[in-house]
C-alpha cells in the first residue's frame, strides 16, 4: 500500500476481540521469531496486549528497539481492572521499562506513563494527526440528519465516538434535559458503535422522559461521518481520563463549535489554543450551560471555532507531526543507521 508492506495477521477469534478486546493474531509469533531480528526498529500500539508480550519477547533476544504508543490505554478503569492488573505485574511493567521510547499524545497521558513507573524522560508528548485534505470539501448540511429521521431546522447536539461507560454519555444525557428546556426543539445525536453501553443509555434516557429527543445512529465513517459534524451545531466530548482524542479537532475543522470535558488531553490543547468549551468532567451543570453557550452562536462561540480551526492547521496537520516521529525514532534506534526498508 503506497509502497508500504503490509502483512495482515487473521484473529484466532474475532468474538473475543470485539467483546473482549482480545486480539489473537494467528502467525504473528513465528513471523516475528523469524524475522524481527531484520527490522531496525518496533512501533507498537495500544497496551496490555498479546502483541505486547510477543514484541518483548523477540526484541529483547535481538536486542531490537521498540517505541510503545499506549493510546490512553495505560489507566486501570471501567472493567477488567483484575486482569489488567494481572497484565502489568507478569508482562506489563518490563514491556515498558525495555522500551527505547515512549510516545503520549498528551501531557495527561505523559502523567498516566509516569504513574506506571516510567521515567518521564524516556516519554515523549506528540498529539495525534489529522489528514486536512479531508476537510476541503464537506457535505451538503442537512443529509446525515435526514437519514436518521431528524426534521429540518432542529438543533443538534452531537457526540461521536464509542459507547461506553467512561465516555461520560450518562452525564450528557442528564445535562441534554436540561438543554431541552431552554432550546426545546433540541435532538442529540449519538454516533458511534455500541459496546454493550446503548441499552443502559437508553434506560436512562426513558427514565429522564427524553427517548423521543434522543437518536441512536450506529457507526459512521467516511463522508457519513463528516455529515455528523456538518450536521451538528455543536459536538460534545465528556468522557474522563482521555488521553487524547481526535473528535473536537475535527468538528472545528468542519466549522463546528465543541464542549469537552477538562480530564483529557484534548482540553489540554484545546485550552493552548483559546479554544473550546471546557468544563469540569461530571459537572452536569456546567455542561448544560456550556451546550446553551454553544447553540447561541455568539460572538465568543465564533472566535473560538476560528482560532482552534487555526491551530490544528498550524500543529495537527500529519505533515507537521511526522517531523517529531522521524526525531523520535532517530532517538529510539541510537548509534544504529535507521534504513526505513521496512514496517511492521
Amino acid at each position: 500500500m503506497d509502497g508500504i508492506q503490509v502483512l495482515r495477521f487473521p484473529n484466532l477469534s474475532n468474538r473475543l476481540a470485539w467483546d473482549r478486546q482480545l486480539f489473537l493474531p494467528r502467525g504473528m509469533g513465528d513471523f516475528l521469531k523469524a524475522h524481527l531480528k531484520d527490522f531496525d526498529l518496533v512501533h507498537t500500539h495500544m497496551y496490555r496486549t498479546y502483541q505486547d508480550i510477543l514484541v518483548h519477547r523477540y526484541a529483547t533476544k535481538t536486542k531490537t528497539p521498540y517505541v510503545v504508543s499506549a493510546r490512553g490505554s495505560l489507566p486501570r478503569i471501567v472493567r477488567q481492572k483484575r486482569t489488567k492488573l494481572l497484565f502489568d505485574t507478569l508482562f506489563g511493567k518490563r514491556f515498558l521499562r525495555d522500551a527505547s521510547r515512549l510516545v503520549a499524545s498528551s501531557n495527561a497521558e505523559r502523567g498516566h506513563y509516569t504513574s506506571a513507573g516510567v521515567p518521564a524522560s524516556k516519554v515523549s508528548v506528540i498529539p495525534n494527526g489529522i489528514d486536512l485534505s479531508t476537510f476541503r470539501e464537506l457535505p451538503s448540511r442537512g443529509g446525515f440528519a435526514k437519514s436518521h429521521g431528524v426534521e429540518d431546522g432542529a438543533p443538534l447536539v452531537v457526540y461521536l465516538g464509542r459507547l461506553n461507560p467512561r465516555k461520560g454519555l450518562e452525564g450528557l444525557l442528564i445535562a441534554f434535559r436540561g438543554v431541552i428546556r431552554q432550546v426545546k426543539n433540541t435532538r442529540l445525536l449519538l454516533v458511534g458503535p455500541d459496546e454493550g453501553y446503548r441499552p443502559h443509555l437508553e434506560y436512562v434516557a426513558k427514565a429522564l422522559g427524553i427517548s423521543d429527543r434522543v437518536v441512536f445512529t450506529g457507526f459512521a465513517g467516511g463522508r457519513e461521518r463528516l455529515g455528523a459534524f456538518v450536521d451538528s451545531d455543536v459536538v460534545v466530548y465528556p468522557g474522563e481520563h482521555e488521553a487524547f482524542g481526535l473528535v473536537p479537532f475535527e468538528a472545528l475543522m468542519c466549522g463546528r463549535p465543541v464542549v469537552v470535558a477538562d480530564d483529557s488531553g484534548c482540553a489540554e490543547i484545546l485550552v493552548k489554543a483559546g479554544s473550546g468549551l471546557i468544563v469540569p468532567v461530571g459537572d452536569v451543570d456546567a455542561l448544560t450551560k456550556a451546550i446553551l453557550t454553544a447553540l447561541a452562536d455568539g460572538p465568543l462561540v465564533t472566535d473560538l471555532v476560528k482560532q482552534g480551526r487555526g491551530y490544528v492547521t498550524d500543529h495537527l496537520d500529519w505533515r507537521v507531526v511526522v517531523e517529531s516521529f522521524v526525531d523520535l525514532y532517530s532517538q529510539a534506534v541510537g548509534p544504529f543507521s535507521l534504513q526505513a526498508t521496512r514496517s511492521v
